[in-house]
């Protein structure tokens, strides 16, 4: 009997491809999600995938004594493995008579086939492996090219775009027109919509938490309306209280590179003339690489007992066969996922209820990711284990808006108390929605709540003030500068193209 004999390795016959179809998994998960995170979060992961598949190639080795055949078999497990998420996702909605065809009851025993197939395919010995080991190899780098090109182009975007910080003003060193300068605290509340747009979307009525605001000093401009429908665009404007194509000449309908819009929020010109006139910027981990402000002066993130996954790990776990983790009844992975968003709300409530406390006038800056899903808090602080996006139906996604609204309101006036209560000098406190429900298109998307507390003086504020003039008005009123109003424009854009913009008309209920 003619059986094929192990080839002598060499580094053009060794089977790369074993790791090669381990790192390009991640890396393409990179690239698809390289706007919402810095490329370091793949260190980890990347370190476990090889050393992963270096364990199996070996013990594989141990039962073939053939290295390429080993390493054959790693792959289709590798593939199978970061396979089994994706193809989960593209699935299984199919239904036939209100079966599901692809769940995990169907899929897991069909990977098990395949799995099957690939061992016995593999311990054929009537067949050499070196050629498939040279083809595997070259398709296994030209996969990798794609992440890589891709990844790179972004990096680079990113460290051109941090070269040249521009700002859309010189401000001047007016003399503060009030005697002791107060603390500023910038509160977004992600997706946060407007009361009207509330009730007709979602027939919530939300005048209490408003008119506890009021009682407590709050201006609420009742018809306020986003000037953009996305977080970054929307805060990129009102950090530099400005419009876009003000502020970079990047800024074209036929873009999509979002890269020139992270300088201008993470050293916006409202920070530079604050940290010029001695304020302390404070922020907070929010779990998005582009409103985390890492080198403010005080950095703040929720309190760990030890290493934790991250949002990029929960995703990459997600688009694999662990998968099964997040959707086996009991404790699993999903517990931690949620958890995690409901510590970074929790922890940055807490800690901004404590800086009265601290030493010196600050700027607050808190990007607070609610009542944006994920929804993982009932309405009275309950723990939720959240469903993704995909997984909601719309009364799901209004049931989650709802009670985390009703959550937040609560946790927000308790918190506002608490910082005039505390704070020597009445401080300033902007709270502002980026941008309406998640799930709103045009005009939904755009009606925001806006509230104001400025204290010891007679701001110019008015029922429609958008947040491009929030930062004309403070500056104005407290700081000496004299910069005009401007027309207050709702321009609504997809995420797809993010700087098409629509212009959406003010068509205002009130309360």
């Amino acid at each position: 009997m003619n059986k094929s004999k192990p080839n002598p390795l060499t580094w053009k016959s060794f089977p790369w491809h074993a790791f090669l179809f381990a790192v390009y998994p991640i890396l393409a998960l990179l690239a698809n999600n390289i706007i919402q995170v810095v490329p370091e979060v793949v260190w980890e992961p990347l370190a476990v995938s090889v050393a992963s598949a270096g364990i199996l190639l070996v013990l594989l080795w141990l039962v073939f004594r053939d290295w390429q055949r080993a390493a054959l078999l790693t792959t289709i497990l590798l593939v199978l493995f970061f396979s089994y998420g994706h193809v989960y996702t593209l699935l299984k909605a199919i239904q036939v008579s209100g079966f599901f065809l692809f769940r995990h009851r169907t899929l897991i025993p069909l990977w098990a086939v395949l799995a099957g197939l690939g061992i016995l395919w593999t311990r054929r010995k009537k067949w050499n492996p070196q050629n498939i080991t040279t083809i595997l190899n070259i398709i296994g780098l030209g996969l990798l090219a794609f992440p890589i090109i891709q990844i790179s182009t972004s990096v680079w975007r990113q460290q051109a775009a941090f070269q040249n910080i521009p700002a859309s003003y010189e401000l001047s060193n007016g003399q503060p027109l009030v005697k002791n300068r107060p603390d500023i605290y910038y509160i977004i509340l992600d997706a946060y919509g407007r009361s009207d747009r509330l009730q007709e979307l979602y027939q919530y009525d939300n005048s209490a938490f408003l008119a506890s605001l009021e009682e407590m000093g709050f201006y609420v401009a009742d018809c306020s309306q986003s000037n953009y429908a996305q977080t970054e665009l929307s805060l990129a404007s009102s950090l530099n209280f400005n419009y876009l194509e003000a502020l970079s000449d990047e800024i074209v309908p036929t873009s999509d590179d979002r890269s020139p819009l992270w300088p201008l929020i993470k050293y916006s010109t409202l920070r530079q003339f604050l940290e010029l006139q001695e304020y302390k910027v404070v922020a907070f981990e929010t779990g998005y690489y582009w409103t985390q402000l890492e080198d403010a002066d005080l950095y703040l993130t929720p309190l760990s007992s030890g290493w934790q996954l991250n949002e990029f790990d929960y995703l990459l776990i997600r688009s694999t066969a662990g998968r099964i983790l997040f959707d086996v009844p009991g404790p699993s992975v999903t517990d931690s996922s949620s958890e995690l968003a409901r510590r970074r709300t929790t922890s940055a409530l807490a800690q901004l209820a404590e800086m009265p406390s601290i030493n010196g006038t600050k700027f607050v800056f808190a990007h607070l990711v609610i009542p944006h899903p994920p929804f993982v808090f009932g309405p009275n602080g309950e723990s939720l284990i959240a469903l993704t996006l995909e997984d909601m139906s719309s009364e799901d996604y209004a049931r989650g808006y709802i009670d985390q609204t009703i959550y937040i309101n609560a946790e927000i006036e308790r918190l506002v108390a608490k910082i005039i209560a505390r704070s020597p000098t009445p401080p300033i406190i902007i709270i502002q929605g980026d941008h309406g429900p998640t799930l709103a298109v045009g005009a939904g998307r755009m009606d925001i709540l806006n509230a104001y507390y400025l204290p010891g003086v007679e701001a110019p504020l008015y029922e429609s003030i958008s947040p491009v003039n929030t930062f004309r008005v403070v500056l104005n009123t407290y700081f000496g500068q004299d910069l005009p109003l401007l027309p207050d424009v709702s321009r609504y854009s997809t995420y797809e193209a993010p700087y098409d913009f629509q212009e959406i008309p003010n068509i205002c209920t009130g309360r």
